[in-house]
């Protein structure tokens, strides 16, 4: 990279942005800004006029377009950033502080600091004195710090709430379940769910841990109102657009300036819409993508599951869905696999610790094409998740095919996740195809304990690829997935390789650089929806998404990176998060 304030001049004759020379409304100087342009560069100032920069060049430079009514803002030396793209956000809930610098999503009040199993028993005993007999007892725990080491079996919520039915998840694709739950949702010795699976001791009996699609036996049989609206993830609209409100506030407090949402419902669209009316001008840029369920996950005929998400993506008219300038449709998510977290992805070879055992696969091969074909036929980009490298595999396939008959320059379909590098058969045809990657390097830090489980020595070391993939000409772009959210924490797991135990995995193989850590965190996330021209840079004629850092990102040791915090944040030459007049309170709320 190179440095040095004065020695790169990147100021663009006005000219060549504007039809006539334009002064500028803001300057931000006495910096060293990091403009992650094509070389790199470094400069000491930035020129902004309306939502967008007007030019980069040194501090004396920028000054001297100054007018009358330009603000001049010192930033006293720190490292100016462009916006974090996070390239896999679900508006889901408020956040709640966690390591790293990073935030999980929060848990219910009654569950909160509890991080034990003795806790957890605890817990439910305290909601089975205040819970009529029979009912439910409901309730999350995060993925992060809840390995399966540290979960209770079906005995101990038997022990702990024995005349009611438990029900508790700890992140998206897993579900702990006591003896009168699995009775109530007829789950028995001869119980297999496609899609899912319902894990059983020695004896064949089931130990009350329930994964992916297996969950809806449960949920299908949970009374209507807020305890399954919680497990769903189905809330009021009012309420679910308050906790979308609050976590919008939390993600600009870490940094993000734009990313993709990985998921929508049509009927959330004008809900986002609505907030974005309301307050957009403080909020993230958002590309969104339309979440369709042509397996398991929803259905128990796969014919009707494709079925029903044709006519979603047919009923869908990207170009009409927003009127917000911030908003915009993205690609068709789809999941092929399960998660890390259970873990269930789908696996080209037995489990270390399952040997006979490769996950589930939650879209059969023709359900995906049919779906993904008539996506891709009707102008729609894809955007898949795949954990497993038997996912990537048979996902590329599909893709490459449908790639074959509808050969349209620049498609930039990518897949979300890639957790476990796929053959260098299948990276052939992802570098041939331009198919990108959305990886989550955090992973590393709160999955790596469910990937020592599942994975053996070699593919642990290459899991979360990114530095093996971007030397193949991948576009390789870095988000959070909530796991957990915090581009600084994905840029340090990235750099370091660090793992959730301390342990350094695969750094000279899958190890990138701090600069290419940060172009996978703002440029590269931009490209992958279409957005580089507008964003992912400090460049003249792009929106004004900056991030200032207490310490300088480039320079300081690695390990150091998970230290640095972001004490600004601002989208369109507005400052939006000033960490100085936030309370850690207002943060953590």
């Amino acid at each position: 990279m190179k440095s040095g304030f004065g020695l790169v001049l990147l100021c663009v004759p006005l000219s060549a942005v504007w039809a006539q020379p334009v002064v500028p409304d803001l300057i931000f100087t006495n910096a060293k800004v990091v403009t992650v342009n094509a070389a790199n560069q470094i400069a000491g100032a930035v020129a902004v006029s309306g939502e967008r920069v007007l030019a980069v060049g040194s501090a004396d430079d920028m000054v001297k377009l100054a007018g009358v009514n330009t603000r001049i803002v010192d930033l006293g030396g720190k490292t100016l950033v462009p916006g974090f793209y996070d390239n896999h956000v679900h508006l889901s809930e408020p956040l709640q502080p966690w390591r790293y610098g990073s935030m999980i999503v929060a848990v219910p009040g009654w569950l909160k600091g509890v991080t034990t199993i003795p806790q957890l028993l605890a817990a439910i005993r305290r909601e089975a004195a205040v819970t009529p007999k029979g009912g439910w007892i409901v309730g999350r725990l995060p993925r992060e710090d809840w390995p399966n080491s540290g979960l209770p079996s079906k005995t101990d919520l038997d022990a702990a709430a024995p005349d009611h039915k438990v029900a508790i998840g700890r992140g998206s694709h897993t579900m702990i379940v006591n003896t009168l739950t699995l009775q109530a949702a007829g789950i028995g010795p001869l119980t297999k769910p496609k899609g899912g699976e319902i894990v059983r001791d020695a004896k064949g009996e089931p130990t009350g841990k329930i994964l992916e699609a297996a969950k809806r036996l449960v949920l299908d049989v949970m009374p209507p109102g807020p305890m399954e609206n919680m497990v769903r993830g189905v809330k009021p609209a009012a309420e679910k657009m308050a906790d979308w409100r609050t976590q919008m506030d939390q993600l600009v407090s870490l940094g993000i300036t734009s990313g993709n949402v990985a998921g929508l419902r049509p009927d959330e669209f004008p809900m986002l819409e609505a907030i974005y009316q309301e307050r957009g001008d403080r909020l993230p840029r958002w590309t969104t993508q339309l979440r369709v369920w042509p397996g398991y996950d929803k259905f128990d005929d796969p014919e009707e599951a494709v079925r029903v998400s044709i006519a979603e993506i047919e009923s869908v008219d990207p170009k009409s869905v927003y009127t917000h300038p911030k908003l915009k449709m993205g690609a068709i998510k789809m999941s092929i696999d399960g998660g890390m977290s259970a873990p269930i992805f789908w696996s080209t070879r037995g489990y270390e610790n399952r040997p006979d055992f490769i996950g589930e696969q939650r879209i059969p091969d023709s359900n995906l094409y049919r779906t993904a074909r008539r996506a891709v036929e009707l102008g729609w980009q894809l955007g898949i998740h795949t954990m497993g490298d038997a996912a990537v595999v048979m996902t590329v396939k599909e893709i490459d095919r449908i790639m074959a008959e509808f050969p349209k320059p620049d498609q930039r379909h990518y897949l979300h996740h890639v957790a476990v590098k796929p053959p260098e058969a299948t990276i052939d045809t992802m570098v041939r195809r331009g198919i990108g990657v959305a990886s989550q390097p955090g992973f590393l830090l709160a999955l790596g304990s469910y990937a020592d489980e599942a994975l053996e020595p070699m593919r642990e070391e290459t899991q979360n690829p990114a530095g093996s993939l971007a030397r193949r000409g991948l576009h390789v772009s870095f988000g959070s997935d909530e796991g957990p959210y915090g581009p600084l924490a994905s840029i340090y797991a990235a750099v370091t390789r660090k793992s959730w135990d301390g342990s350094v995995k695969g750094l000279a193989a899958e190890g990138v650089s701090v600069a290419d850590a940060l172009r996978m965190h703002t440029l590269e996330g931009a490209y992958l929806t279409f957005n580089d021209k507008d964003m992912g840079s400090i460049e003249p004629g792009k929106y004004a998404d900056f991030v200032l850092l207490s310490e300088d990102l480039m320079t300081v040791p690695g390990e150091d990176i998970q230290n640095i915090v972001v004490e600004r944040t601002i989208i369109g030459g507005k400052e939006v998060f000033n960490r100085e007049a936030v309370s850690a309170m207002q943060l953590a709320r």
